[in-house]
């Protein structure tokens, strides 16, 4: 089996198990979603656990740019690379601190992007559509089931109330794209007869069902760490001795930023790690145009200078 199919089956059992929990062994209110962000935050240690989760582990699967970036040129290559990286990424959170409800779309349109073009890489180029559906639906999923939470949160984000009144809109493409999913990965199975059609139904509906049963937090501490971070490092053919030490020193100063900003275990400062994801979002997605534009313009000065 492949590391793909391998990491899907994974996903499959894990997200089967935490469902499992979340009914039966763990205390009502500490994974499902029947209570405020303001006061879950503030005891529950699942829901600051998950926080955590985000703040490492989830964000440490973008670290192999370091990697990337170092590999991609000399050092004074690289030195631009890791400056423009930077420039873009405090620009992000700048845009989120000045217009935070922009910031917050950006996110958002980034995420239905990167998440449905790297969770579903072995698909071939052509799967755009269904890239882009996958990427809705885990972007947005939580709001189906749990539109008064995942409104309060973007409300403490933004501050601005507005969004909520485009939640009924939201649920209805969440539905239709789950539609669509599961139709495209059937008739392809039936086609073409790969079990990996099946195994991305079960990652679906293993998804939807968690996200029913869980708070939208720890649904995505779930999804954002163990599906797309652990696929993201799958599709870096990750080694864990030469890779680690890149997944180290790109983490460790975003966790001590995160962690200052969250001693005294406020709500909203928590909630610091999604600017942050936005900021590094764009710099991870804009990465391999950075690196061919300077490329090609050390190409344009080498043709010049002969």
């Amino acid at each position: 089996m492949s590391k793909v199919t391998n990491h899907q089956i994974f996903i499959i059992v894990s997200g089967l198990i935490l469902s499992t929990l979340s009914i039966f062994f763990i205390p009502s209110g500490y994974t499902t979603a029947n209570a405020n962000f303001e006061i879950l935050s503030k005891i529950n240690p699942i829901i600051l656990f998950s926080f955590l989760l985000i703040s490492t582990l989830g964000i440490s699967h973008g670290a192999l740019d370091g990697k990337i970036i170092w590999m991609s040129g000399n050092k004074a290559d690289a030195f631009k690379l890791y400056s423009l990286y930077i420039i873009i990424s405090l620009a992000g959170l700048l845009l989120w601190y000045l217009l935070p409800s922009l910031g917050l779309l950006t996110l958002l349109i980034m995420s239905i992007i990167h998440f449905g073009q790297s969770d579903l890489l072995f698909l071939k180029k052509n799967y755009k559509y269904v890239k882009c559906s996958w990427g809705l639906v885990m972007t947005l999923l939580p709001i189906l089931f749990h539109p008064t939470i995942v409104g309060e949160i973007f409300y403490l984000l933004t501050n601005n109330e507005r969004i909520f009144s485009l939640f009924g809109l939201v649920q209805i493409l969440i539905l239709i794209n789950i539609v669509f999913l599961t139709s495209n990965f059937l008739l392809n199975f039936i086609r073409q007869k790969k079990g990996v059609y099946i195994l991305l139904i079960g990652e679906l509906m293993i998804m939807t069902v968690s996200a029913y049963l869980l708070h939208p937090l720890v649904w995505f501490a779930f999804y954002f760490c163990f599906l797309h971070g652990i696929r993201a490092l799958v599709n870096y053919n990750f080694k864990l001795i030469p890779d680690v030490f890149w997944l180290f020193i790109f983490t460790l100063p975003i966790i001590i930023l995160i962690l200052s900003f969250n001693l005294e275990r406020d709500n909203v400062n928590l909630l610091l790690i999604f600017p942050v994801i936005a900021g590094l979002t764009i710099s991870h997605m804009l990465l391999p145009r950075l690196i061919k534009s300077i490329k090609n313009n050390k190409k344009k000065s080498t043709q010049i200078d002969s």
